[in-house]
This record gives structure tokens, sequence and C-alpha cells, in this order.
């Protein structure tokens, strides 16, 4: 089986959850196939720990937001998010990669690369198509709308979101199979197209790195968020727990830090250390030194969509999770066994000072999310998973056209 994966960035190094879930599968994949990346580069990233790939072409990302770019979204038919990834350079290096050789699947990581669709269908030998919805875009924008206090931004967000939609029923026909990361979007896209070939593949964590975040102690005085600091959702569930919910513990907890972790701090994030016991640290290396010294991992998301891979890193490191219900969407969990739900500030208030106070809520509450990804999640297995998709569609192409 030859595979031929093209991904809106560089899956190295591993700072955020779409890069995690495209280099994991396609590690667990390169173990029975052979794998393929085209992927668009901010000319920063090294392709040094891809070595698992057959080979890797990189291509200059042209400038998203551009003028031009924001004005076309807003008049034209075509959203933005389809246009920052639209790319001449691209498309040739895609038909190069065709000509050269024949793949048996592509899988495109989002509908944001659409513009590669007829290329691909005009190959010689045509893959099949698959594409892997990390999220659900047009519901992202909606929900990004719904609390966008700008007019103008509120307004564009609102256009954006019915020109996606307009574009995922277009990729709900045009390709030959989807995969989500969870079954309720696997509901949300059967419900525009009851005949699309729509199969799960969870959102994952490497159990094996992570279960050496070990060292319950006395020492463990951090509150933790991860999570890319670029990133709109994060940005608005960092500050809003931060100048709401932050106080409160604070004040009852004076011993507990809050501690922002990840990767290019927006400037309203880095005005955050200015508050009493609020650190926040940039980039890392490793986070996992930040989960041993962890009281509890928070996902106090309003926005967003798709699964948290940082929900799943911190219960393989034993680290006891409070989250919304948002922020928990799409994984396989329940309150108060293996993890806390709190939707309001005095909801996620109260769960924490219990965590910080109880340590037998807090190993139960660890030790079921410990069990739950090591049972469900695990990258190895949900690897598995996708190349058992791949099989059967592949067998029933070949059915289908009597070879």
């Amino acid at each position: 089986m030859r595979v031929l994966q093209i991904a809106p960035r560089v899956c190295w190094p591993l700072d955020t959850g779409a890069k995690l879930r495209n280099y994991h599968l396609a590690r667990v994949l390169s173990e029975h196939a052979a794998v393929s990346l085209l992927a668009f580069t901010d000319g920063t990233a090294s392709p040094d720990g891809l070595d698992f790939y057959d080979d890797v072409v990189v291509i200059p990302r042209d400038r998203g937001y551009t003028p031009a770019k924001i004005l076309r979204g807003g008049l034209g038919k075509t959203p933005l998010p389809v246009l920052n990834y639209t790319s001449a350079a691209m498309k040739k290096a895609l038909k190069r990669l065709l000509d050269a050789r024949a793949f048996d699947i592509v899988q495109l990581e989002s509908i944001h690369l659409m513009a590669c669709l007829p290329i691909i269908r005009a190959a010689g030998k045509r893959p099949l198509i698959v594409c892997d919805w990390h999220n659900v875009e047009s519901k992202l924008m909606r929900r990004y709308a719904e609390r966008e206090p700008r007019f103008l931004r509120r307004a564009y967000a609102r256009r954006t979101a019915r020109l996606m939609s307009v574009f995922e029923k277009r990729a709900l026909r045009e390709f030959d199979a989807h995969i989500v990361v969870s079954e309720s979007d696997a509901e949300h896209l059967r419900g525009i197209n009851p005949d699309a070939r729509i199969f799960v593949i969870e959102n994952g964590v490497d159990t094996a790195h992570y279960c050496s975040s070990e060292g319950e102690g006395s020492d463990r005085n951090r509150i933790v968020y991860v999570g890319s600091m670029d990133y709109h959702a994060n940005i608005v569930a960092v500050v809003e727990f931060a100048r709401q919910v932050w106080p409160g513990v604070r004040q009852e907890r004076p011993e507990l830090i809050f501690t922002i972790v990840g990767r290019n701090p927006a400037a309203r994030v880095r005005e955050l250390a200015s508050i009493p016991g609020v650190e926040v640290t940039g980039t890392v290396s490793d986070v996992r030194p930040f989960y041993q010294q962890a009281v509890a991992a928070i996902v106090p998301l309003r926005v967003g969509g798709g699964s948290r891979l940082k929900i799943l890193e911190a219960m393989a490191a034993s680290v006891p999770v409070v989250s919304t219900r948002l922020g928990a969407e799409g994984l396989d969990v329940n309150d108060h066994e293996n993890i806390l739900i709190a939707d309001t500030s005095e909801e996620l208030q109260r769960a924490i000072l219990s965590m910080a106070g109880n340590q037998s809520l807090r190993d139960r509450i660890a030790a079921g999310g410990q069990a739950l990804v090591s049972d469900h999640y695990d990258w190895s297995q949900l690897g598995a998973n996708l190349i058992e998709i791949y099989q059967q569609l592949l067998v029933e192409r070949r059915e289908h056209s009597g070879i």
C-alpha cells in the first residue's frame, strides 16, 4: 500500500494538536505501508524527526490573511481558510508526485486543501481520496462568531461559516471517504450527507511517553493549561480563566501557580504574567516536567471544535483534568469518574479548589483518566484502526471494479 499525506503544515516539531495527529497516525501507518508527505512549511521546521516517511516534500507557504485574500474571502465564493492554503507551487509539486508514482490512497488533512482535488482526480491511476476532518470548520467558525464582540469580525466570521458549510457539503460528495475525530462530528456530517463514507479515528496520545510523568508529592503546586497560545480558542480560554476564575482560587490557595504552557503566546496571553500567581512559559521543549508538578490540568474552553489532545496527554501523565463540556467534547469521558466537568466560572473555581484540597479525589480522577487513555486512546491502536479502514476501502474498490 502506498499512501500520500497532504498537510497544511509539516508535522514537526510536535507543537500543535494537528501535527501530533498527523505525525502519530502516519508513523503507525508507515509500519505497514509506504507513506509520503507533501506539506506546507513556514521555513522554520526541520524534517529531522520524520524519517519514517518514504519521502518528505515541503512547499513554502504563501502569506495568509493578506488584504487581497481577506477581500476575496469577503466578496467571493471561496472562504478565506481555503484561500490561505491554495497555492500554485503546491499544485505543481502535487502533480509531480502523482506523475512520478502511483498512490493507492491520498489523504488530505482538512478541507482547507480542497484546491488539490482536481489534480488528484486527474492522476493517471486515480487513487482513493480521503479527507481527515480535524474539525468541522463551519461549526468552529460559527462558535467564534457568537462570541466575537466586534461587528465587522463577527459578520466576516458568519459569512466564512456559511461559505465553509458549502465547501463541506461539496467535500462530502467529492471525497471517497472521510475520517473524523469524534462520533459527534460523524453524526453531524451524516446529517448533511447520509451517503458519505465516514469513519471515526479519535485523537490519541503516546501513553508510554507520558506515563513517565509520575511523582505525586507535596511539591505539586501548579494548575496547568497546555496548548498553542497563538490559537484564538486558547487565548480566549486562558484570558477569561486568569481574570475571572484565578483570583478566587489564588485567594483560597495562595501557594498554587497558574502555569500557561505553549508556543507563541499572543500579547493578551503574555500580559497575564502580571497577575499574581500566573506564569507564561512560551515554547518549551518538554511539557512533562510541568505535568509532574501539576495538581490539575485545566481546559476551560468556550469556543473551538474537534477533540482535545491535551486532555489525553494530561490523563496519560496521571494528572487529573478539570474541563468545560466543550473542552472535553468528542472524548468518551464521565464526570467525577475520569474528569471533573465545570462550565461556569464558579464551577471551575470550586472544582479546582476541591482537587487541590482532596488527595483521594485527585488520585481517583487521575487513575480513571489514565485507564481511559490506556484502553481507548493510544496512537498505536488508533493507527491500526486507520490501516483497517484503508484496507477495507481498497478491497471494496477492487471488488467494485472487478479486479
